[in-house]
Order: C-alpha cells, then structure tokens, then sequence
C-alpha cells in the first residue's frame, strides 16, 4: 500500500517545500521508500523524497512505498516505461498481476521488478485505458502519458483505494488522502457535505468536506489534459443486477463457494506477513476458515477486547482460532485520553463520524507489530443484505402510502435530542413521512436528526446546510429506479456509497495510519458481479446472507453462525460519562474554533443533558469532537 500526489499547472508552479510537505504528509501510508520526478521542457527528473533540490516546477508526481510485493528498489516509483514516455505512482495490489504479466511477456514486452506497478504500464502500452478493465485488484493510480499529453487518474471498480483531486484556476492536483493537497487547496467547508456528514456519519463520493475538491468515485477515470487544463471523467465499471442467472440454489451456492475461496487465496499473495482481522463473526470466521482448507498454515489472528460486556466479542474469536488453531493475539481497548482523541482523528482524511473507527484504529496500531498485511470480512454484510436496517422495507408500503408532511411543520415543533421524549418520538416519526420511504432509510445511519442539528447548529449554519435526499445523496438514480427488488435496492445504495466511503475508508485510514495494507476478499468485482446476479431470495431469505450461511454450515458450528450481529462499536457512552472532564476539555471555549457551525452553549447543554443515563447522545456528541478538532488539526 502506498501514498500518491501529483501536480500539474498551465499557470503556476510548485515549490520543492511543497512537495516535500505532500510527500510527508502520506509518509504513513509508504515509510518504506519516497521519490518525485518532475517535468520540464519535456525533460523528467527523478529524485529520492531526501534529495529533492530546490526549485520550482509546473509538472510532479510523487510516491510514498509500503513495498509488499517485489521488495527490491527495482519497484520503486515513480516508475517509467523503457523510454520515459510513460510514468505512473500507484497505490493498491493487483493480485491476478502474474497473469497479466505472463500475457504481456508473451506479447514481446520486457520487465525490469515482479511488480504489479509495472504491469499496468506495460499493460497501457499494449491495450491503452482498457488495461483497467483487466485488473482485478485495488488501486488508484495516476498515469502520466508525455506523447498524448495527458493524465489519467483511475479508482478501482468498489473503491477500496481512495484518491481526492482539486481541478480549477489552470491547476490539477490530487492525493491518496486529502491532507496531501490541504496546503494547495481552498480550505473553505463545503455546507452540503457538512449536513452529509452530520446526517450519515460520513461524506459520500464525490464529495469531500472542502468546496470544489472531489472523490473519484468508485469505478471512475478522469483523463485531464496537460495542455488545454480540460477535465473528462467517465465510469467503467458499475454494479448490475440483471440479468439474473439461471442457477439453482445448490449451483449457486458452489459457484459463490468457488469464487470466495479464489478470492481468499489469491489475497495471501505477498512478499511479507499476512493476518487476519477476527471478530468471530460469520464474514471474518469465513475467511480464516477457507484460508485453512487452502492449506495456509501458520494463520495469525487478531481481535480487540472491550471490557464492557454487550460489546466484547472476544471470546467468539477465541473459539474460531481454537477451531482452526491460529496464532491468535488479543488486543484490550484502553479508555480514552485527550492525547488519544487528537491522535485518532488527526489520523483522518477528512471527518469520519463513527465510532468504530476508535477500535479499528487502536487494533491497526497492535496488527503492526505482527504482520504488514491483514485480511478482513469487510464488504460481506453490503453484498449479501446483512444490515438491520434493510428489514426497513417491511415498512416501505406504509410509508408510501401516507401523505407527505410538510417540513415547515416540523420545523414549528420545539427541536428535542432525547427520542425517547414524546416531542422526540413525534419527531422522528415525523421526519420519516416528510422524507418518504428511501429518505426515511437514509435517517437509518444514525447520525444527527434533523431536529438534532436544528437544536445544536447556529441558525445561518443550519439553513445554509439544507436538508438530504436520495438525488443528493446518489446523483442520477436511473440505475436504482430500474431495479425491482427492495432489497437489491439496499444493496446497490451500500455498494455505491456505503461500503466505499464509510466501510472502506475507515479501514484504509485506520491501517494505513499504522502502515499496514489492508485486503478485503468479499471486496472482489467477480464475486459482486456473480451476487449481483442471484435471485434475491438466494442472499435474504430467513434474514441477510442465506447463500453464505448455507455454505458455511460445512466450516463453523451452528451458534457461531446465527448468533446475534454486533457491530465493533466501542462503549463510548460509559467512557464520556465517566469522564465528563474530557468533553468539557475539548469543548473549552479558550479553543473552541467551530462557533460558525454549532453554538457552544448548546454543546454544553448536551453535556448535562448527557448525565441522564435514560439518554444516549455519545454518538452525536463524538460527531462533533470529530468536526470540532479535524479542523483544529487541519486549520480548516
């Protein structure tokens, strides 16, 4: 896994200091290695990150290395094609690489590394932009072709490598994570992704917290030319739920079986050692349970301990690697410091408002004392219909049927923060009949409510921020609106922004704040594609993930895969009542920088409020601390 950066200017140029501050800024994400080659007058100059000169330059692309596969410095990037013409930074793993690699020898290519970086090159030279539909992998890179004067800036088809772009004012630059261009760009809050934010708990593609700097979304090309400045974007790849397959169910299941284990396999894939996140649940017993019939032998397991019990899954994962006798390690959660907050959320792109980032960040951090690569079950729960908040469709005709409310009603009613007061349950039903049935899903994130943000946020704030709605959140939704079936509707929503920007992110941040690569076998194109075509019934059927649940009957005892679904949230409503001194710290109005965004009197209020054990506002309140101290952090 690595850290990318690049610049390109028509009218204006980038000083060394500059990329210097880029390239420190993702050492996190490649400590292994750093470089830059710069453009001018057609010449490219390649330099180590330590011996960058002096200057100033109009063209740059940057590189910070994990090296994973092919450790030696023949892989190192940036790298160019034989004669200079083509040069790439790249972040990611290719895992059917040799393959393609194979192929292109056979074509006459010659390589220099074992790399997978080099393959692509080799593969534009052989095929062009369609090299991408051959991949099968993560990236996001960054293609600079000198003959054609042009970039092409590409993400993986589900978007499990990210990469943020600003193109505006004769400029096109763009970064692994947004503060490797904070110090090129506006930093001035974009209001609509800060009521994104504050509604779901995260900032869907293409959005990110700043105006005018955007995600590339999952499945997406930009082609920019050098040039004229001119910007194209296209998709490549998205997911398609008909036509459905023919399979019985038995089929299904061996072909899903099939494919799940290749994608399994081929994620082992490394010059360095592999681990295995391990909750005990289904998706990650999955994976240490087909490692095992692949014949890996030494598997080591991780898993985080909360001593609180409702949230402690550890003793699940201590019977998963009793069973397939792994190198088990446990990992006990501490309570939070003021230290702690501001480490984990300057670890962040950009605000990530769920807590369950504090855990996967402090087990990330255990993980890379061990291993530098680590497999998890993320993805399972999006592709097979796995989520609570999917049974929300039982409710879908009575919410269809009832006549929309008009939002100036809810705004006349007194705005409460305790849904369990009749003014907060009369809210909440409220607010779900004035959004409608797909609106009302979307309250399921559980971030703020509307009436929450009305309480907490000053009042030019609030209205400026607007409300959220499906064609806000998904842009055009003509895809969604051809698709039958309710369920497979959930699904495409979580594989188009869900499971990208929130699954996803939160897992890359955590790890690669840590320098350890992240893989995720249920994350793989053909294994969407093959779900996708299913009969519903087949993935939600008895609840979510019947297929998975059949097949693994053959692995895992019956209680380990019925048992009820937990999630990895930590019991951040014990640790901010026994220790009100810490919000109290962070909220200090001495510090306080968000007074345009919330009125700090109010954030108190919530506080005291908070003491009420009947109410559990921890998870609006960590919204907040995220918000409040990112931007701190980052002078936003």
């Amino acid at each position: 896994m690595c850290g990318i950066f690049g610049f390109f200017s028509r009218n204006g140029k980038i000083t060394s200091d500059e990329v210097r501050a880029a390239s420190e800024a993702l050492h996190h994400r490649g400590p292994d290695n750093a470089g830059a080659v710069f453009f001018e007058a057609g010449k490219a100059m390649r330099y180590p990150a330590g011996s960058i000169p002096d200057g100033e330059w109009s063209s740059v692309l940057a590189h910070t290395r994990l090296s994973i596969i092919d450790l030696s410095r023949a892989a190192d990037q940036p790298m160019s094609n034989e004669d200079g013409s083509l040069w790439i930074v790249y972040n990611g793993e290719i895992y059917n690489f040799r393959e393609i690699m194979a192929d292109l020898k056979a074509r006459g290519h010659t390589f220099i590394s074992r790399s997978d970086t080099e393959v692509i090159i080799h593969g534009y030279e052989e095929w062009g932009t369609d090299v991408v539909c051959r991949l099968r992998g993560m990236f996001a890179f960054a293609l600079l072709d000198q003959r054609r004067g042009r970039l092409i800036v590409v993400r993986d088809r589900l978007g499990v490598k990210p990469v943020k772009y600003f193109s505006g004012g004769g400029r096109f630059v763009f970064a692994s994570e947004l503060k490797g261009i904070l110090h090129l760009v506006p930093r001035r809050p974009d209001t609509g992704s800060l009521n994104r934010f504050l509604t779901l708990k995260y900032i869907p593609s293409p959005g990110t917290i700043l105006e005018g700097v955007r995600k590339v979304s999952p499945g997406e090309m930009l082609v920019y030319d050098v040039d004229s400045g001119k910007l194209e974007t296209s998709i490549y790849w998205k997911p398609a739920f008909y036509p459905k397959s023919r399979f019985s169910f038995e089929e299904a299941k061996e072909g899903f079986t099939q494919l799940l284990s290749q994608s399994v396999n081929i994620r082992t894939i490394s010059d360095v050692p592999v681990g295995v996140y391990l909750s005990g649940g289904m998706d990650s017993s999955a994976i240490v349970s087909f490692l095992r019939h692949n014949g890996m032998e030494d598997i080591k397991t991780f898993t985080i301990k909360f001593d609180r019990q409702g949230y402690d899954e550890s003793e699940y994962a201590r019977t998963v690697s009793r069973l397939f006798q792994t190198s088990h390690h446990e990992f006990a959660i501490p309570s939070l410091s003021y230290d702690d907050v501001r480490k984990i959320i300057s670890s962040l792109d950009e605000p990530f408002g769920d807590p369950s980032y504090i855990p996967t960040y402090f087990l990330s951090g255990f993980t890379s004392g061990h291993v530098k690569v680590v497999l998890s079950g993320d993805g399972g729960d999006e592709l097979l219909g796995g989520y609570k908040r999917y049974f929300i469709h039982a409710r879908g005709r009575v919410l269809d049927l009832l006549p929309r409310l008009n939002t100036g009603f809810i705004k006349k009613l007194p705005p409460e923060i305790n849904k369990r007061t009749f003014t907060g349950k009369v809210q909440r039903i409220a607010e779900d009949i004035s959004a409608g049935y797909w609106g009302a899903y979307l309250l399921r994130f559980n971030g703020m409510s509307d009436s929450f943000r009305r309480y907490v946020m000053t009042p030019d704030m609030y209205r400026a921020a607007g409300g959220l709605s499906m064609e806000s959140l998904l842009g055009d939704l003509s895809d969604f609106s051809n698709i039958r079936d309710t369920i497979e509707r959930f699904i495409w929503i979580d594989l188009q922004t869900y499971l990208p920007d929130y699954i996803l992110a939160k897992t890359d941040l955590a790890l690669m704040a840590h320098s350890v690569e992240g893989r995720n076998p249920f994350v793989d194109y053909k294994l969407v594609e093959f779900s996708n075509m299913l009969p519903p019934a087949y993935k939600f059927k008895n609840g979510g993930k019947h297929i998975l649940k059949s097949i693994l009957s053959e692995y895992l005892p019956h209680e380990l895969i019925h048992r009820k679904k937990m999630g990895f949230s930590p019991p951040i409503k014990y640790w901010f009542r026994e220790n009100a001194g810490l919000l109290y710290e962070i909220f200090s109005e001495r510090d306080f920088v968000s007074k345009d965004i919330f009125e700090l009197k109010k954030i108190h209020q919530l506080i005291e409020r908070f003491r009420d054990t009947e109410m559990n506002i921890s998870e609006q309140l960590w919204l907040i601390i995220v918000l409040e101290l990112w931007r701190r952090e980052y002078k936003v």
